[in-house]
């Protein structure tokens, strides 16, 4: 079935010593779509309900406008695209359609124009109601919800759409413009669309400045173009063979918690399969054995192909034990990145928790050494961003609020693997 996924499951060190004691290795598995489907996606169906409040006036709109026309040029007849809008009330601007004539819909874009306030519960709901009239299997369903600011109707109204949207296996994405807005706020709501939430995480993004609007939706888009559906990932470990700790990896960073080991495996339910595919980074415990090549995991995948078609494919991790010092001290490079990746992440959260506790020291230390990791990856801008907030903190003993949001968000969407 390679022609549908391809699997790979690839350790930091391929020869580990033979010694009395156990041993720790990191195991990257990436799942990629075969070329029998990387070369298309499952059509969309989404909404877009977007904040025009008064706080939007100005370069805010112009870019939001032209982000969103520009996703609509990328569009097939295929697609179902619905647009909502919402401030003191709430218009459906474009129900519901086939994407069949563009340029109508676009001069509905242009129409946009900022207005009152920041109702946001009848605004996601009407987004939901348009986005349920075509969900079906077949198609990828999203609401995706940008606002820039606080909402001044009741969050808990927000709150039970969000819950409808995962009753129906509607997922919200998320979308912050500026500084003012809530980020734990749209993490809720994005997570409480999710079918499984806290074995999943929901995807909310990012956009510090207008001139990044054009590729944060971007990013959005491509997070939508899902070429498999179902995708599960089980790792069987062999006898003596301890999984500690899973993070994914990619499209996005995240610690994957400790219900996915279940005993002698690991299962991930990994839900749909992006363009990009995902990639998952799992530690694991050897224990001592002689000299020899030896196989510590099965790892296979089973998805759901369009035309509802199953499709699998399984991989071995082969590991040698060796007395060669030589061959023990070889690493893959390519492994090691996306451990140092992971590990700099891990230290931006570990910060910002402690910030929040007061432990301003410590959250001070664990942002620095973020930054020592960034720049050995090239991630100069991110970098930069951690280097400011670690000074802003030590300074004044907190976080900004934009430093809070880069750090739980932008930190993790950032580093991604190529």
């Amino acid at each position: 079935m390679s022609e549908f996924l391809q699997l790979s499951s690839l350790s930091n060190r391929s020869a580990v010593a033979v010694i009395d004691q156990p041993q720790l290795v990191y195991v990257l598995t990436e799942i990629t779509p075969g070329s029998e489907i990387a070369g298309s996606r499952l059509p969309l169906n989404f909404s877009l309900v977007l904040d025009r409040s008064g706080s939007m006036a100005g370069e805010k709109m112009r870019t939001l406008r032209e982000a969103v026309k520009n996703i609509i040029d990328q569009l097939t007849s295929d697609d179902i695209v619905s647009v909502v809008t919402f401030e003191s009330r709430t218009q459906v601007l474009v129900p519901a359609q086939p994407v069949l004539n563009k340029a109508e819909i676009k001069s509905q874009v242009d129409k946009i124009r900022d207005g009152g306030g920041t109702n946001m519960a009848p605004g996601l709901q009407e987004g939901l109601n348009q986005v349920r009239q075509h969900h079906k299997g077949e198609r990828v369903s999203r609401v995706i919800l940008l606002t820039d600011g606080e909402a001044t109707d009741s969050e808990n109204d927000s709150r039970r759409v969000a819950d409808q949207a995962g009753q129906l296996g509607i997922p919200i994405i998320g979308m912050g413009f500026g500084r003012d807005w809530k980020h734990d706020f749209l993490i809720d709501l994005a997570d409480r669309s999710l079918q499984s939430p806290g074995t999943q995480t929901g995807y909310v993004d990012y956009i510090p400045t207008p001139d990044q609007a054009e590729k944060i939706f971007q990013e959005v888009y491509k997070s939508m173009q899902v070429v498999a559906q179902d995708v599960t990932m089980n790792m069987r470990l062999v006898q003596g063979v301890e999984a500690r700790r899973v993070w994914q990896a990619a499209p996005l960073i995240r610690e994957i918690g400790p219900e996915v080991i279940q005993g002698r495996a690991v299962v991930v339910s990994v839900g749909p399969l992006e363009k990009g595919g995902a990639a998952f980074l799992t530690e694991l415990m050897l224990p001592p054995r002689p000299a020899g090549m030896v196989r510590v995991a099965q790892t296979d995948v089973t998805c759901t192909i369009p035309g509802g078609e199953s499709a699998r494919q399984a991989v071995d991790l082969i590991i040698q034990y060796t007395p060669d010092p030589a061959l023990v001290d070889l690493q893959d490079n390519r492994v090691m990145n996306v451990v140092e990746k992971v590990q700099a992440y891990r230290l931006q959260t570990q910060a910002l928790n402690q910030a929040e506790k007061g432990e301003v020291g410590a959250a001070t230390q664990k942002l620095r050494q973020a930054v020592t990791l960034l720049l050995a990856q090239g991630e100069t801008e991110l970098a930069a961003q951690m280097q400011a907030e670690a000074d802003h903190l030590e300074q004044d003993g907190e976080l900004s609020s934009e430093g809070k949001k880069t750090v739980k968000l932008t930190s993790r969407k950032t580093i991604r693997l190529s």
